[in-house]
C-alpha cells in the first residue's frame, strides 16, 4: 500500500544520475571536441554556444508552460522523465558525430553544430525543467526535501564523476584525436545507461502534494507568482553556476596547458586523480546538506560553502604544479560546490511554495524553467568566456605548448573569473528573507486556509 521513502529517494536521485550521464560530456568535453578534434577556431565555438542561448530563453519557458498545463494520469512532472529519455541519449551521439561526417566543409560543420548542440540541449530541458519542478510535489516536509535533494546530488555526481573519470581514457580507447566518432561512441555507452536511469526514475517516483489550487496555470498567471525573492534566488545561483561552469570548462586546458606533467604522472593521470578528488569532494559536500541546513539553516550554511570555496580558489593562484596543493585546492572548491548545487534545488522548491502562499498560484513549471534557463546560459558564456580569454591569450589548438599569455588566459578563466563570481554571490544571500518568512507562511495558511498577500 505505501511508496516508500527510500524507493522515491532513489527513483528521484536516478533522474538527475541520468542527466548527469549525458550533460558533463556537453560541458567538459564538446569544446574540447570542437577546437581538438574537428579543428573549430575559438569565435566559431563560442557562436555556437552562445547564440543557442536565444533558442534555450525559448524552449525553456516553453517547457514550463506545457509543464503547468500538463494534467497526465501519472502527474504533472514525471511522464516528461519518460518522453525525453530516448531523445537526450540519441541527440547527444548526434552532437557528437554529425558534425564529424562533414569535416572537409567548415561551413556545413559549424551549422550541424549549431543545430545538434541546440537539439540536445532542449532535450535536456525536456527532462529537467519537470525534475526541478517536481520536487515540491514529492513532499510537504523541508526536511524530507532536503534528504531527496541529498540524494539527487548525491546521484548527480556518481554520474557526474563516471563521466569525469572514465571519459578521457573511453574516448582514448575508442581512438582518441585520431578518430573523430571516439567521443561519439563514449557518449552512445553512457546514454544507454540515462534511458534506464530515466526509466527507473519514473516508476519510483510519486507526486502526492497537491496545489492550493487545482487547475492548469495559464503563464500569464503564472508571471504572477513571481516576486523578488525568486528574481534574487535565481539571479545569485546564476551568477554562482556562471563561475563554477568557466572552472569547469577550463579544467581540461588548465591541467593540459598550465599544469603539464608533474614527475611520472601524464596529464591524463592527473586529471583522473583530480576527478575522483572532484567527485569524492562533491558527494561529501552534498551529504552534509542536512546537517548544516539543521545546525545553521539554508542561508548561513550556504554563505559559509562560498567562503570556503573562494578560499580553495585562492589556492590554485599559488600552488602551481605541486600535486597535494592542486589536490587540497580541488576538495575545498568543490566539497562546497556539492553542498551548493544541492542547495539549489531546495531553496528553488522553497521559493515556489513561498510564491504560492503569496499569490495562490503554485507555477513550478514557469519558475522552473527560468532557474533552468539561467542555468543552461551559465554554461552557455562559460564557453564564449574560457574560449575569449584562450583566443585573447592566443591559445592555438594545433601546437602543443601554448604560449604564457596563453596559459595567463587560461588562470584567468579557470581561477580569477569563479572567484569574482563567489565574491558577488556571497553579497547577494545577505538579502535572502524567504528562509525566515515561509515558515511563519505555512503555519498561518496550515491555521487559516489563507495566503499571505493573494493577487
Amino acid at each position: 500500500m505505501g511508496f516508500s521513502k527510500t524507493r522515491q529517494r532513489l527513483g528521484y536521485g536516478a533522474a538527475d544520475m541520468a542527466s548527469n550521464l549525458i550533460w558533463p560530456m556537453i560541458t567538459t568535453y564538446l569544446t574540447v571536441y570542437y577546437t581538438d578534434a574537428l579543428l573549430l577556431d575559438a569565435v566559431a565555438v563560442g557562436f555556437i554556444t552562445f547564440a543557442s542561448k536565444i533558442i534555450d530563453a525559448v524552449t525553456d519557458v516553453l517547457m514550463g508552460i506545457i509543464v503547468d498545463k500538463s494534467s497526465f494520469k501519472s502527474g504533472k512532472c514525471r511522464p516528461y522523465l519518460i518522453i525525453g529519455a530516448v531523445p537526450l541519449a540519441l541527440f547527444a551521439v548526434l552532437t557528437f558525430s554529425l558534425p564529424s561526417l562533414v569535416s572537409n566543409n567548415k561551413v556545413l560543420m559549424i551549422v550541424l553544430a549549431f543545430v545538434t548542440f541546440n537539439l540536445v540541449s532542449t532535450c535536456y530541458t525536456v527532462v529537467n525543467t519537470p525534475l526541478s519542478a517536481i520536487l515540491p510535489s514529492l513532499s510537504a516536509d523541508e526536511k524530507e526535501r532536503n534528504v531527496l535533494v541529498t540524494f539527487r546530488m548525491v546521484m548527480a555526481a556518481v554520474g557526474s564523476f563516471c563521466v569525469t573519470f572514465f571519459a578521457l581514457p573511453m574516448i582514448n580507447q575508442f581512438g582518441g584525436e585520431d578518430d573523430k566518432f571516439s567521443y561519439a561512441w563514449t557518449v552512445a555507452v553512457f546514454g544507454f545507461v540515462a534511458i534506464l536511469l530515466l526509466l527507473f526514475s519514473f516508476m519510483n517516483t510519486r507526486e502526492v502534494v497537491k496545489p492550493i489550487r487545482e487547475e492548469k496555470v495559464k503563464f500569464k498567471d503564472g508571471i504572477k507568482a513571481v516576486n523578488g525573492q525568486y528574481i534574487l534566488l535565481v539571479i545569485t545561483m546564476f551568477i554562482y553556476l556562471v563561475g563554477f561552469a568557466v572552472k569547469q570548462a577550463g579544467v581540461f586546458y588548465y591541467y593540459k596547458y598550465y599544469v603539464g606533467d608533474i614527475g611520472s604522472l601524464t596529464v591524463t593521470e592527473i586529471v583522473s586523480i583530480q576527478a575522483l578528488a572532484t567527485s569524492l569532494s562533491m558527494v561529501a559536500g552534498q551529504l552534509t546538506i542536512p546537517f548544516f541546513c539543521k545546525l545553521m539553516g539554508k542561508k548561513k550554511s550556504s554563505i559559509l560553502m562560498n567562503v570556503i570555496a573562494l578560499a580553495g580558489n585562492v589556492i590554485f593562484l599559488f600552488c602551481g604544479a605541486n600535486l597535494p596543493l592542486l589536490i587540497i585546492g580541488t576538495v575545498l572548491v568543490w566539497f562546497p560546490l556539492g553542498y551548493l548545487m544541492g542547495m539549489r534545488f531546495a531553496l528553488l522548491a522553497d521559493v515556489v511554495e513561498y510564491c504560492e502562499l503569496k499569490s495562490g498560484i503554485r507555477a513550478a513549471g514557469i519558475l522552473s524553467s527560468l532557474d533552468s534557463f539561467l542555468a543552461k546560459l551559465a554554461f552557455g558564456l562559460n564557453v564564449v568566456l574560457i574560449t575569449g580569454l584562450m583566443a585573447a591569450g592566443g591559445y592555438d589548438p594545433e601546437v602543443e605548448a601554448q604560449t604564457d599569455a596563453a596559459k595567463l588566459f587560461i588562470q584567468i578563466g579557470f581561477v580569477g573569473v569563479p572567484i569574482l563570481c563567489i565574491i558577488i554571490t556571497i553579497v547577494l544571500f545577505m538579502f535572502f528573507k524567504f528562509d525566515k518568512e515561509l515558515p511563519k507562511m505555512k503555519k498561518e495558511f496550515a491555521e487559516t486556509g489563507k495566503i499571505a498577500d493573494k493577487g
